[in-house]
């Protein structure tokens, strides 16, 4: 087997990017766990895991975008628009129950 090696380093930027994907994959996880959970106590103890995390999440979030490291694409009426319609289309296309 080869062995690769790198002298790369990860930034700051490196390390918040890998964090926050998994505060996503964090938060659709939870929100699984909460939906199947068997009672209340345990749905109500993940619910709050789930909104912990959401804080979490929004924190780094906003220091990425004030770092400049996480510029999401501003949305036009255009966009939006043409998003619907293909919304639209495809569940048109969706067989009926």
């Amino acid at each position: 087997m080869q062995e690769i090696q790198t002298n790369a380093v990860m930034t700051d930027r490196d390390w918040a990017t890998d964090i926050l994907i998994l505060e996503k994959h964090l938060a659709v996880s939870y929100s699984v766990a909460a939906n199947e959970a068997s009672n209340q106590p345990l749905f109500q103890f993940i619910q709050s895991i789930s909104e912990e995390t959401a804080r979490q999440q929004h924190t780094l979030y906003s220091l990425m975008q004030q770092q400049n490291w996480y510029k999401p694409e501003q949305e036009t009426p255009n966009k939006i628009q043409t998003a619907a319609q293909q919304a639209r289309t495809d569940q048109s296309q969706l067989p009926l129950s």
